[in-house]
């Protein structure tokens, strides 16, 4: 009897130690403890990236586009909101733009101090955002103030701690002012 207490008891504390000893699934188990971290955190990283990619050329393409109606290209070509906006759009690779993320707001005024209010127009009493887009035409010498916002859509949520966010949109923004070259 003492024999076989003795033989059971060392082996329990042989499985015992042994199961001490055993890591073979112990990186499973750390990794999966920090993988979702670790990927929120690197497509984040990639997130920011593409935001300040897109931002700039989101820029970019604007400032070109404002330039039609800088030199009076827009103004000879008849340009309206939604052209203005295609025009935006045609200088963005394809898969960047979207016609309805996007709303431009062109406005004309009488001095550059009053550039600021032309670019509250863009926003309701609430502070909402108006889908509809405006275009005014100007004339050669006049000054300019372009607005154009696109609804840029957020992957993770590591962006939308910003309150200026709105659900799962950030707002890329992007003004021009500046006076028309006199093309008379």
């Amino acid at each position: 009897m003492r024999v076989l207490k003795r033989l059971l008891t060392s082996r329990q504390n042989r499985g015992r130690a042994a199961f001490g000893r055993n890591d073979s699934g112990a990186t499973a188990v750390e990794f999966a403890l920090i993988a979702i971290p670790f990927f929120t955190v690197v497509f984040g990283i990639i997130e920011v990236g593409l935001y300040h990619f897109v931002n700039r050329m989101f820029d970019n393409a604007v400032i070109t586009a404002s330039r039609e109606i800088r030199t009076g290209q827009a103004h000879e070509g008849g340009f309206n909101a939604t052209t203005f906006k295609t025009h935006i759009c045609d200088n963005l690779p394809d898969f960047l733009c979207s016609m309805d993320r996007l709303v431009v707001d062109v406005d004309k005024v009488e001095t550059f101090a009053l550039a600021k209010s032309a670019s509250e127009s863009l926003y309701d009493e609430e502070g909402n955002l108006k889908e509809e887009s405006n275009y005014e035409d100007a004339g050669a010498g006049e000054i300019v103030v372009v607005n154009a916002i696109y609804k840029w859509p957020m992957i993770t949520s590591l962006l939308a701690l910003n309150l200026a966010d709105h659900g799962n949109e950030r707002y890329l923004t992007s003004t021009m002012v500046f006076r028309n070259e006199p093309w008379n």
